[in-house]
C-alpha cells in the first residue's frame, strides 16, 4: 500500500513539472499560406493547417497530428507551439500543397511562418 502510494505521488510529481516546463516553452507564431506562382497571401482561400510534432519511433520518426486550423480570410492562423520540439506544418488547400520541417530554436515568439503551396498536378 505504501509502495503504491510512493509510485503515484512520484508520477504525478514528474507530470507536474513536465506541463510547467512546457507551458514556459510556449510560442505564438503566425502562419501564413503563400501562392508559390505568385508569391502573394492566399486571401479568402480558406486553406487547411495540419500541425504535427515528432513522437517516438522505433525504427522512423512518427509525427503525430497535434492540430488542425482554417486560414482566415488574410490566407494565415496564429497558433501557439512548443519552441523545444520538431514540428511538421503542412498546408492544405483546393489543389494546392505545401509543408516544411522546423526544429527547435528555428521558430521565435512572434515570428511569421511563410508555408508555399503549390498545384497539385494531374
Amino acid at each position: 500500500m505504501v509502495a503504491s502510494n510512493f509510485v503515484f505521488l512520484f508520477l504525478f510529481l514528474i507530470l507536474s513539472c513536465s506541463k510547467r516546463d512546457d507551458s514556459k516553452n510556449q510560442i505564438t507564431i503566425k502562419i501564413t499560406s503563400i501562392d508559390s506562382k505568385t508569391k502573394q497571401h492566399r486571401i479568402n482561400k480558406h486553406d487547411t493547417i495540419v500541425i504535427r510534432k515528432e513522437g517516438v519511433g522505433y525504427l522512423m520518426k512518427t509525427f503525430n497530428k497535434v492540430g488542425e486550423y482554417i486560414t482566415d480570410s488574410t490566407g494565415s492562423a496564429t497558433i501557439k507551439i512548443d519552441s523545444t520540439k520538431i514540428y511538421d506544418i503542412s498546408v492544405l488547400g483546393t489543389d494546392v500543397l505545401g509543408g516544411d520541417l522546423y526544429y527547435p530554436g528555428h521558430l521565435k515568439e512572434g515570428q511569421e511562418v511563410n508555408i508555399e503551396v503549390m498545384p497539385l498536378e494531374n
